[in-house]
């Protein structure tokens, strides 16, 4: 039997976006209608390009840890109905999208690694 290893909650921990500035300066000259976030987490790359991009009309954040979502509701709230929170695996956006009729998006962002609970 593999012994299961208590993680910290995620919620204890603050939360740091990596290349936040990178990402933001990338999108900056773009217009966003749809955007796609694959690695939520606690929404912190989201919250950056919501509030430089208000014409963004629908947003769709994934994550698999169902806390890392929690959080993220808490963090993009402001937003309301404009964020759509999708607890799944990246790899199952183009179903997600056509399940909500989006033919196309002007904005994908992916962060990639893994994240350290200890």
């Amino acid at each position: 039997m593999i012994p299961q290893i208590k993680r910290p909650s995620m919620s204890k921990r603050p939360h740091i976006a990596i290349l936040e500035n990178e990402m933001a300066e990338f999108f900056s000259s773009k217009h966003l209608k749809v955007f796609v976030d694959g690695t939520l987490g606690a929404g912190g790359h989201a919250k950056r390009i919501l509030e430089e991009h208000p014409e963004i009309e629908t947003f769709f954040g994934f994550d698999q840890d169902p806390e890392a979502l929690a959080i993220a509701k808490q963090t993009l709230s402001p937003w309301g109905n404009k964020v759509k929170f999708i607890h799944s695996n990246f790899v199952d956006f183009d179903s997600v999208l056509k399940k909500h009729g989006v033919k196309s998006v002007n904005g994908f962002f992916l962060t990639w690694g893994f994240r350290q609970c200890s």
